[in-house]
Formats: structure tokens, C-alpha cells, sequence
């Protein structure tokens, strides 16, 4: 039960946008702005979706299942992402 090295490195990059919600929450708690609390989810599930690719290989009974959910959160992050867009 080991990572390997791109698990390692989506791992880190989840954790990168863990320290992102952290930020972007902040502002959007000082600021009230609708797309700050767009930006924070965003974040979240970008976080949730590399924890559940990078952890695959720890739970291998449930490795369809954790690909189907992060590539579900894939598209939320895309989502998020595209709905304040201004046209």
C-alpha cells in the first residue's frame, strides 16, 4: 500500500486547492460577493476530486466508484467555473 508519484503530485495539488478554499472563503466572508462563493466551491471540489483520485489506489475495492465521483466533481468545478462567466 503504497502512492505513486502522480498520485503524490494530485494529492499535493488537492491540498494547493484546499489552501485556495481557505482564501477565497476569507474573501468571500469579508466581501459578500456572489462570485467568491462560486470561486470557493470551485475550489472544494476540486480539492474533494483530487483526494479521491489520489486515495484510489488505498481503496482498490472501490476504485470504479471513487473515478466515477471525482470525475463527477470534474464537471462541478467546470460548472462553478462557467456560471459567472459574463456572455
Amino acid at each position: 500500500m503504497y502512492f505513486e508519484p502522480d498520485n503524490v503530485i494530485v494529492l499535493l495539488s488537492s491540498f494547493l486547492a484546499l489552501l485556495l478554499f481557505v482564501i477565497a472563503l476569507l474573501a468571500y466572508m469579508r466581501e459578500r460577493r456572489r462570485k467568491f462563493l462560486l470561486v470557493t466551491g470551485a475550489f472544494f471540489f476540486y480539492f474533494l476530486m483530487g483526494f479521491f483520485d489520489s486515495t484510489e489506489s488505498l481503496f482498490p475495492n472501490n476504485g470504479e466508484l471513487l473515478e466515477l465521483i471525482a470525475s463527477s466533481f470534474n464537471f462541478i468545478v467546470l460548472l462553478l467555473f462557467s456560471i459567472y462567466y459574463p456572455f
